[in-house]
């Protein structure tokens, strides 16, 4: 796929377009990295928050049983 220069010639090293090719595939690759990081920081947010409600909701409800015990 990726094609190097010939040994005969003066260059070395890869074509431009693979270089550009590989560039973009790093691209590509930090971004979706970058995107999945930010979404599951955005749903272990979303978990504690949801966690923290459910908590407070139950603590208020242990709360109103002990108030009403004679």
């Amino acid at each position: 796929m990726w094609v190097q220069h010939q040994n005969g010639t003066k260059r070395q090293g890869w074509l431009l377009p693979d270089a550009l090719l590989a560039l973009s595939i790093v691209a590509l690759t930090v971004t979706t990295a970058q995107h999945v990081l930010l979404t599951t920081e955005h749903l272990a947010q979303q978990r504690q928050e949801q966690l923290t409600q459910a908590r407070y909701r139950h603590d208020q409800a242990l709360l109103a049983w002990a108030e009403a015990q004679p």
